[in-house]
């Protein structure tokens, strides 16, 4: 039904009891369909995955996921970085639970984007998971459906996979992240000062790429990179009055993920 709120739960497929995957395939339509029949994988819907796997119990999930090498995360035509992070997580989500090593269950990350995804997409995707740029060596690689099938196999080949170890250990040292949280602690502190300073210190680590900040906020996304955008635009150039952008500093976390740091 449109408009509809989407599930808390997802059933694990059946077939996983009997067959458990060595390969996922996230995303919805045709191409994705058409790649999980070339690799021979499973497949999971966006609206799926977004939900957490259902287990038998609140601790009682079914190891299904112990086989499980790679994971094929296709991005529609119209999702942004965020979106496509965001799903990202959630497959984090499923392994842990399904997986007998939990976050310690290595994988293959392969983002399959449109032919037209922008250099900024890129860009985008690798702030979230604190990288200077998306590569094999860090477990994830970017393929375009443009691409060929045998760059895709090489691809595959070249990646090293990793587990959210690495990740969690990128993200607690990231001065991205960190900056937002001392700017989200601030305001907490509803300390003018130190909000000012905090707002300069996130212009200055996202000076020239700005558009990862919406990687960095909640649904939607790029609506709320937009508010932060304009508001740390006015506490930095004091455009308005500080009692004025203090007001709304009260949006900010609206704005920002819950959990910046993690």
């Amino acid at each position: 039904m449109v408009g509809s709120n989407p599930p808390l739960f997802a059933a694990v497929p059946e077939q996983w009891y009997q067959s458990p995957p060595d390969a996922l395939v996230v995303g919805n339509g045709s191409f994705a369909a058409t790649l999980a029949g070339i690799f021979r994988a499973e497949k999971l819907e966006t609206i799926a995955i977004n939900a957490a796997p259902q287990g038998n119990s609140k601790e009682d999930y079914p190891q299904v996921f112990g086989d499980l090498l790679c994971v094929f995360l296709v991005a529609g035509d119209e999702m942004s970085a965020a979106e496509v992070l965001r799903l990202h997580r959630m497959i984090w989500c499923w392994v842990e639970k399904l997986a007998p090593d939990g976050d310690q269950h290595e994988l293959a990350f392969v983002f399959v984007l449109p032919p037209n995804a922008s250099p900024a997409f890129e860009t985008a995707l690798a702030a979230g998971l604190s990288l200077p740029q998306i590569k094999p060596t860090a477990g994830h690689a970017i393929w375009r459906m443009s691409g060929s099938l045998r760059e895709l196999v090489d691809l595959l080949g070249a990646i090293q996979p990793m587990d959210l170890l690495p990740l969690r250990a990128r993200q607690a040292a990231d001065v991205k992240r960190a900056a937002l949280a001392e700017l989200r602690q601030a305001v907490l502190a509803e300390n003018a000062l130190a909000v000012r300073k905090a707002a300069q210190k996130v212009l200055a680590v996202f000076s020239g790429q700005e558009y990862p900040l919406d990687v960095f906020c909640s649904a939607p996304s790029h609506q709320h990179g937009n508010c932060l955008r304009g508001w740390l635009r006015k506490v930095v150039t004091e455009e308005v009055t500080h009692e004025q952008w203090m007001e709304e500093s009260k949006q900010l976390g609206n704005w920002l993920v819950m959990e910046i740091t993690g």
